[in-house]
């Protein structure tokens, strides 16, 4: 069994791929696709091109209305070389499909963005590389995350995971000062949270973590937003240690009130979805105790609202994910986007 607290080490060498009779990746191939996939379809192909892999479980959580609907569908999309997937070997039970962006995918993506293929240098090997990768575990956790986040929106009209961005696009707008994991925003109702949010496994030291922090001091300085920091460590006792190490580095901060951080382990996070679960204990406000993800703003009063999606630059973009041409700021996750209909 695979989950958000399954570390690295558990993820070994993908377990080999069937024979398929999958079609050429052709452009006669691609235009005859191009005429079946559905917006659903170019959605997912949006996201697998943003977050890089996503698991067939977190696929049917944000898109499908059963197991076996993700299935039929994944399965048609990757014949057709839209998708590729490989299913890593683990120590215990069985891990699902991972699926990442295939060739065919790519180049359709390119086309709808007024890109040349060529210009892409979209390489599959590269795509579905991620399946060797020493991150495999803390990408699988941070998109467990996010997904949950948002099936909960799905359940709940007035919930919203209105950002998500990966760490890639995280590095090309903040890479000089600071390179979070990612950027999400929470709303409910009428009350929205923003934050970057970095993902421990636990592989390296806690004094690399903290070394992190003067750029995150420096980017709110230099903004002059403040934009909470969300931690998540592998158990509970690196929690703990991370948390003294990190309350030391504050004490020493001229303005430690630029920074809020939150923090949470993978284990809490495993059999609750963040943002309806009490799993989050600000640095500064532990008195309280653990708290739901918005409920952080009641130890955080000094937090400005975030900016509206609708006042965003490119709100207006159907698409929730980014367009492939590189930097452009990220489109809201917008509730009637994540909705499909079991035909969709």
């Amino acid at each position: 069994m695979i989950d958000p607290a399954t570390p690295q080490r558990d993820l070994r060498s993908p377990i080999p791929a069937r024979p398929s009779r999958r079609l050429a990746a052709s452009t006669e191939h691609q235009a005859t696709v191009a005429a079946h996939l559905t917006v659903r379809d170019r959605w997912l192909a949006r996201m697998l091109a943003e977050h890089r892999t996503l698991t067939s479980t977190q696929i049917t959580q944000i898109a499908f209305p059963s197991r076996r609907a993700a299935n039929l569908r994944l399965q048609r999309l990757y014949h057709w070389r839209v998708l590729d997937r490989f299913q890593p070997y683990i120590g215990r039970g069985r891990a699902p499909m991972f699926y990442v962006l295939d060739t065919a995918g790519a180049h359709l993506l390119a086309h709808e963005d007024g890109i040349d293929p060529r210009e892409l240098k979209f390489r599959p090997e590269r795509s579905i590389g991620i399946a060797y990768s020493l991150r495999l575990a803390h990408l699988h956790g941070l998109n467990s995350l996010f997904t949950g986040l948002i099936a909960e929106a799905l359940a709940n009209p007035d919930h919203a995971l209105t950002a998500w961005w990966s760490e890639a696009r995280c590095a090309r707008h903040f890479g000089d000062l600071v390179r979070p994991d990612g950027y999400g925003r929470w709303r409910e109702a009428d009350r929205e949270i923003e934050w970057f949010i970095e993902w421990d496994t636990g592989s390296y030291q806690l004094s690399r973590f903290v070394s992190k922090l003067p750029g995150y001091f420096e980017l709110a300085t230099t903004t002059r937003i403040i934009t909470p920091l969300l931690a998540v460590f592998s158990t509970a006792q690196r929690e703990a240690h991370a948390r003294r190490l990190l309350a030391e580095h504050l004490r020493n901060q001229p303005r430690p009130q630029d920074l809020p951080i939150a923090t949470t382990t993978a284990e809490h996070l495993q059999h609750a979805t963040s943002a309806s679960a009490q799993v989050w204990l600000p640095l500064r406000h532990r008195e309280g105790g653990r708290c739901r993800l918005l409920n952080l703003l009641t130890a955080w009063p000094h937090l400005a609202a975030p900016t509206s999606a609708d006042t965003a630059p490119n709100a207006t973009d159907p698409s929730p994910v980014p367009r492939l041409s590189p930097p452009a700021p990220m489109p809201p996750f917008r509730h009637h986007e994540l909705t499909w209909s079991p035909t969709g």
